[in-house]
């Protein structure tokens, strides 16, 4: 799951009629009181600059090809994947796409790890997370970065922006968001770290992470996303 800045400013929450019919059965999602202005996407750059790396590197920030993220290397994520927790997210890894040749899952387990500055604690979740994609977009069914509506706010306060203690690129930033929420299946396993520092375009827009993720390799076990709020500048 990543930037934002100051406090004042308004928030809307807006859930569109169909979203409602889903909750039914389902416990009924608190909306996400999140008063965060929208910041420029670097904290050393005025938001008039980032509007020109937008324009000058288009290809560059849509495909991601700079995209960088300084998080653990193997030297730590290998010993970590033989631990006891090591071992139970590559079962989940595997539990979600039985298919999948082994050399695959334990890739999708380093890049996993490697968004994160520090190794995973293992969690048991019985709670609603949420993730924020820029609006109109939808959230990935296969994405595993999530968070909690309390990490959104003290990052809101903490943080420029939530681009920059969530490691967001430069695409994945907009002038609106929708929250989404996902309630898990009984009672899961997380995997919480904090999110690594990142950085795009060959160092012109950095972020310094900070904010705490939920790593959640087996999506099947948790609800579809339903859009809860939107938060505006």
């Amino acid at each position: 799951m990543r930037t934002f800045c100051g406090l004042a400013a308004a928030f809307l929450l807006a859930v569109a009629p169909g979203v409602r019919a889903q909750l039914d059965n389902a416990p009924t999602p608190t909306p996400v009181p999140l008063p965060i202005p929208i910041a420029a996407a670097s904290t050393a750059m005025p938001a008039q600059d980032i509007e020109v790396l937008r324009a000058v590197h288009v290809r560059e920030i849509n495909d991601l090809s700079t995209f960088k993220t300084a998080g653990l290397p193997r030297e730590a994520i290998d010993p970590y994947l033989d631990s006891g927790p090591g071992q139970q997210f590559l079962r989940e890894l595997r539990s979600a796409d039985p298919a999948a040749p082994a050399e695959t899952i334990y890739a999708r387990a380093v890049e996993q790890l490697a968004s994160g500055s520090t190794l995973p604690d293992l969690q048991a979740m019985s709670a609603a997370l949420v993730k924020i994609v820029p609006h109109g977009q939808n959230v990935s069914p296969y994405s595993p970065y999530f968070t909690t509506s309390a990490q959104l706010q003290l990052a809101s306060g903490r943080c420029a922006s939530l681009a920059d203690c969530f490691g967001l690129p430069l695409k994945s930033e907009a002038p609106l968001y929708d929250v989404y929420q996902i309630m898990p299946k009984g009672t899961v396993n997380v995997f919480v770290s904090q999110v690594a520092p990142t950085e795009e375009l060959g160092g012109l827009v950095r972020r310094r992470g900070g904010a705490q993720q939920y790593l959640l390799p087996n999506r099947s076990l948790w609800s579809v996303p339903v859009l809860i709020g939107t938060i505006k500048n």
